[in-house]
This record gives C-alpha cells, structure tokens and sequence, in this order.
C-alpha cells in the first residue's frame, strides 16, 4: 500500500516538475531567442541603411564641394598639444 502511495506521489511531483517547470521554460527560451533573432535582424537592417546613407551621402557631396577653404579658417587657429608631466 506505502508503494502505490510513494509511486503516485512521484509520478505527481514529476508531472509537476515538467509542467509546470520544464514546459514554461523551454517556451519562454524560444521566445526570447525570436526576439533576439528579430533585435538583430533589424539592426543589421538600419546599419545597411545607414552605410548607404553615407555612401549616398559621400558621392552628392564630392560634387558639391569646393576648393577654397571656409571663410575664417587659418592654420594659425591651431594650437599645438603640449604633455604635462
């Protein structure tokens, strides 16, 4: 009788165990490795666009630019970093 009592219990702990435990897990794990998956997806996407922002942006801009330089620039504005020991 004490082994049809010890078996029941066990077998109601361990469906216990993967119901509520096991089963819950592995769900939120495929989740959160979707959500990983779509994170990375677009952010490879807004790093594709902004590379070709950039490129875009490089060429319209080695057309506009000119030679002279801005008015108000000199080397004499640069001042020179010196260490302090």
């Amino acid at each position: 009788m004490i082994d049809v009592i010890v078996t029941i219990l066990v077998l109601y702990l361990l469906y216990k165990l993967v119901f509520d435990f096991i089963v819950p897990v592995s769900k939120t794990a495929s989740q959160v490795k979707s959500q990983v998956n779509h994170i990375k997806r677009t952010q490879e996407e807004q790093i594709r666009r902004q590379q070709t922002q950039a490129q875009n942006s490089k060429q319209t801009t080695k057309t506009t630019v000119s030679k002279t330089p801005a008015p108000g620039t000199t080397d004499s504005e640069y001042i020179d970093f010196e260490e302090v020991k």
